[in-house]
């Protein structure tokens, strides 16, 4: 009798029998018969107990192993379940049943070489059987072995249309491969399969809102928690949703529910807390990440948040310590590298570098990773004046960025961007916004400060936000989320509807003006928007920040934007953005859409209090010294300017451009501005 025998024995109470006894084949089969009308009856542990008979009576009988495996399997002890299959498959080399079961529990065990080899077996056996493709597929993408694998989750849903555990793992590999559409295709045909199933559901939401496509996400995640109300996945695909929408009191709501069903959701409370951080309250924030690490010490992304926390705040010293605590945690993070570079600026270390230099060059890294450690390099070089070694990287990281989100098909179309710009035009015409101007009555004084991206808009914002009458939502980006078909939709508002569309926005804000004082909305992609933004917002004023093109296309080119911005991977789709902005910032002009304040980031740099002055007397209120400073004060800063605005107003980033005029070519003269 081996040990494995004994122990079970032991586990019945039973002493076990002497060495001499042997076989009892039939008496085994006989067992399993009984303990097979047990389980029918739903009596487990009484079948339990007559197959660990059998299988002391003989250890060679393969149904005994095979049915003690699959109650193991349903108790969720995976280890029993791995020691009775493997007896099953070697008692037994013709049950397919056993030998794809045998691939499933190797797959739940971590043992992928050992699941791929008994599911191959199992096909030898039988080709036409689904589970055991499906098997394969798992064993095989645990393995990166993404092809084959692809191949796999394929014929099973052939064999078996609408097997949903094939289509599920297909679009997941899909979707991790960066095929959005196909991922969105699998998932769908998931919910085809299993309507009242609020998983594919959700995973179907989640690959919508990588396609932008957030009202049909939404419209999904929403049907999911119809279906299980206390299904936490759902509800926090959902915040992700609502996130994207600007709508931050309704994420903010989303993440909660989610923890509410799973107090222990790590990834919901994560993204709670960067709400908290995106809406502005840096100390629920930093409450929500301090609470998750304590749960969760080893958990990267909640300790970089809280660095970004503590960088909002203004405690510099504070953020570089915990984007390095971050790093040395988990080396791989390259967005971690990346802050400490911003910390350190000219000051980094050359011993920094050269891990930066390795990591960057680390192929199997994560793409992301790679990504953001080519972008810390390229800024680490820059600010060390090796500027041909920092044109390198960024180019390498660009490059990196835009095969990669072009899988996705989220590349960058300046043609049809272009037609859109002028779709506008024509729409949202000067009778067009005369007649929609002020429809929908809301009173709200709304300051929108618009600009190329990197352009100054994050200096400017700050400068008004120093007012005691001033209160900034950031970059809310609500207006693009607000009407479905723009700028169609726009320009077909009746009174009622623009009403409800102002109150929408304001509640996505989350927040309001103080009286007679004006709410900041600094979101750049605004500039597309202020026709609509005249007949929400008849008290609206913008402040429109403009710079010196190349500079703008430089800070543009080296920033690894959180945002998606893909026209930013490449000089010249940046030019042609810029054009297309320029294009409808001089329209908004033309028509009178509202009033306009253009600020040069060159004037601001080299006369700070003179530009703060021009601000505050542009929106009517008093003088007020704090508006000249900035870099000081307790004001939470959101953006990417994070480190550059904490820092005293210098001019050091006028002409930057000029270390790269080579790669500059498609640029205009001096004096060109975005």
């Amino acid at each position: 009798m081996n040990r494995k025998d004994r122990r079970r024995l032991e586990r019945l109470g039973e002493t076990p029998p002497p060495p001499e006894v042997g076989r009892a084949p039939n008496l085994a089969r006989a067992k399993v018969l009984g303990a097979e009308k047990r389980l029918e009856t739903g009596d487990r542990e009484g079948a339990r107990k007559v197959l660990d008979e059998a299988a002391i009576l003989d250890p060679g009988n393969a149904r005994a192993h095979f049915l003690l495996a699959m109650l193991d399997f349903e108790a969720e002890d995976m280890e029993a379940a791995g020691e009775h299959i493997l007896e099953a498959a070697l008692a037994d080399e013709s049950d397919v049943l056993i030998h794809t079961n045998c691939a499933t529990i190797m797959n739940r065990l971590g043992r992928a070489a050992e699941a791929e080899a008994a599911a191959r077996f199992a096909i030898d056996l039988d080709g036409d059987v689904p589970e055991a493709h499906c098997a394969l597929g798992i064993a095989l993408d645990a393995q990166e072995k993404t092809q084959e694998a692809r191949g796999a989750f394929e014929r099973a849903a052939k064999l078996r249309p609408g097997y949903l555990d094939a289509l599920i793992n297909l679009g997941t590999l899909l979707f991790r491969q960066g095929d959005m559409v196909s991922a969105v295709e699998s998932y769908a045909a998931a919910v085809k399969a299993e309507p009242g199933n609020p998983m594919p559901r959700t995973n179907l939401a989640i690959a919508l809102r990588r396609l932008g496509e957030l009202a049909a996400a939404e419209e999904q995640c929403l049907a999911a928690i119809e279906l299980a109300p206390a299904f936490a996945e759902a509800h926090n695909a959902l915040g992700n949703v609502r996130r994207e929408l600007g709508d931050l009191p309704g994420a903010i709501a989303a993440f909660q529910a989610a923890l509410d069903n799973r107090p222990d959701y790590a990834e919901a409370a994560a993204n709670l807390a960067a709400a908290r951080f995106k809406a502005g309250d840096l100390a629920a924030a930093g409450k929500a990440y301090e609470a998750l690490l304590e749960r969760h010490p080893d958990f990267a992304e909640a300790s970089l948040g809280l660095g970004v926390v503590r960088l909002a705040e203004g405690n510099l010293i504070d953020a570089e310590t915990r984007f390095r605590a971050t790093a040395k945690a988990r080396p791989s993070f390259g967005e971690a590298w990346m802050n400490i570079v911003g910390a350190r600026g000219k000051d980094i270390s050359d011993e920094d570098i050269d891990v930066i230099r390795r990591k960057a060059g680390d192929a199997s890294l994560a793409p992301q990773d790679r990504i953001a450690f080519l972008f810390a390099l390229g800024e680490a070089l820059d600010a060390k004046g090796d500027h041909e070694g920092a044109f390198a990287a960024f180019a390498d990281g660009n490059a990196r960025r835009r095969a990669r989100l072009e899988t996705e098909g989220r590349q960058f179309a300046p043609d049809e961007f272009d037609g859109l710009v002028s779709s506008v035009i024509s729409t949202l015409d000067k009778a067009t916004v005369d007649r929609l101007r002020g429809i929908s009555g809301n009173g709200a004084r709304m300051l929108f400060i618009v600009g190329m991206p990197r352009s100054g808009t994050t200096l400017l914002e700050q400068m008004a936000a120093r007012h005691p009458n001033v209160v900034s939502a950031g970059e809310a980006d609500v207006l693009a989320g607000l009407v479905d078909d723009y700028p169609a939709d726009a320009a077909a508002l009746a009174a009622e509807t623009a009403a409800e569309l102002a109150a929408a926005n304001l509640t996505r804000l989350g927040k309001s003006a103080p009286a007679d004082g004006w709410l900041v909305d600094k979101t750049p992609l605004n500039a597309f928007y202020l026709g609509l933004i005249a007949a929400l917002f008849p008290n609206a004023r913008a402040i429109h920040c403009r710079r010196d093109r190349r500079d703008v296309a430089i800070s543009t080119y080296f920033q690894n934007f959180k945002a998606d911005h893909p026209w930013s991977w490449d000089l010249d789709d940046i030019r042609r953005y810029g054009d297309a902005q320029a294009r409808i910032m001089a329209h908004w002009t033309d028509i009178a859409a509202m009033p306009i304040l253009d600020i040069d980031y060159e004037d601001v740099v080299a006369a700070p209090e003179a530009a703060a002055k021009r601000i505050v007397a542009y929106l009517d209120l008093p003088w007020d010294d704090a508006c000249a400073h900035p870099d000081g004060g307790e004001g939470a800063v959101l953006t990417a300017s994070n480190w550059q605005v904490r820092k005293p107003v210098h001019t050091g980033s006028v002409g930057r451009w000029r270390h790269y005029e080579k790669h500059l070519g498609m640029f205009s003269a001096e004096g060109d501005r975005a």
